[in-house]
């Protein structure tokens, strides 16, 4: 798994993370310790440019749900720029694509609302 930062496309409280790869369990173990630096250097609003992702597992997607509570927590959220191909096809089999802010462009990001995110909790 490669990971790089961008630029936001407009000013926004965004910052994009790209990853390029599979979103396995090898990956996850040597994102965590990253992934939180980062937060903590760029602050809780992050989109994740997905559209290099070829392939995601449990594992992968259990750091996207995980990552999702974390950024909340701390006020802020995550978003998901162009997933695509089998990455799309799990999150809609799992119907994640409720709880994340799927987004077709980097650029989508300067219309975000900033309401209330998906609820991560169970339906009631």
């Amino acid at each position: 798994m490669e990971t790089w930062t961008a630029p936001s496309p407009a000013p926004t409280r965004w910052w994009v993370l790209g990853m390029r790869g599979e979103l396995d369990l090898h990956a996850v173990r040597h994102l965590h310790e990253p992934l939180r630096g980062l937060i903590q250097a760029r602050g809780p609003w992050l989109a994740l440019d997905l559209s290099e992702v070829r392939f995601i597992d449990t594992t992968g997607v259990g750091l996207l749900v995980r990552l999702a509570h974390h950024l909340r927590g701390r006020e802020g959220d995550l978003a998901l720029i162009a997933p695509g191909g089998q990455v799309l096809r799990i999150l809609r089999w799992t119907n994640l694509t409720r709880l994340f802010r799927v987004l077709d462009t980097a650029d989508a990001l300067a219309d975000l609302a900033t309401d209330c995110p998906p609820r991560l909790g169970r339906a009631t």
